[in-house]
């Protein structure tokens, strides 16, 4: 099985990026599971979602403890309190604009305001995401975004797609 965690702020996509990242394994072959923790439902405040993959049914519930990645939408959250349960095999994808020993990093808020317009980073960090973990690919990506978010201004999500893949080509592990 295959655990993700995921860390933000309300209004950053943290729960959205659950749901991408879920719906791209579902058509992947996966059996998938995503869901979130909220504190004060409000913008700004720390939001964490979680996600289960595996090619059988997945029985477990509950939070994720031991990820096997940690996606890090906002660098201002408490990194301590976002590394708890970190194993040697932990993989950390990180939306910031330095780079931190042992994590992958991308300034995916810089390239989402510069390719969509507005500071959000959740899909552009997820092409860090696939490139990191390279469990599906920015195609499969494309089509979770057109199913989970049908109906939005397809200019805004194209650019969306632009962004992740401009965050695939610059992460840096």
């Amino acid at each position: 099985m295959i655990e993700i965690r995921i860390h933000g702020r309300g209004g950053q996509g943290v729960k959205k990026s659950a749901m991408l990242i879920a719906r791209a394994a579902f058509l992947n072959g996966y059996k998938t599971q995503d869901f979130a923790l909220y504190g004060a439902e409000r913008r700004g405040a720390p939001v964490t979602s979680f996600v289960r993959l595996d090619k059988n049914k997945i029985n477990t519930r509950g939070y994720i403890f031991e990820p096997d990645y940690i996606i890090i939408l906002d660098e201002s959250i408490d990194h301590e309190m976002m590394l708890k349960g970190i194993k040697k095999s932990t993989k950390i994808i990180a939306n910031t604009k330095s780079h931190l020993k042992n994590e992958c990093s991308v300034d995916a808020t810089n390239i989402a305001m510069k390719i969509v317009g507005r500071p959000v980073p959740n899909i552009a960090t997820l092409g860090a995401f696939i490139k990191v973990s390279n469990l599906f690919s920015l195609t499969d990506l494309k089509k979770a975004v057109d199913i989970e978010l049908h109906g939005k201004k397809l200019e805004i999500l194209k650019k969306n797609i632009q962004a992740a893949k401009k965050c695939y080509e610059e992460v840096k592990c």
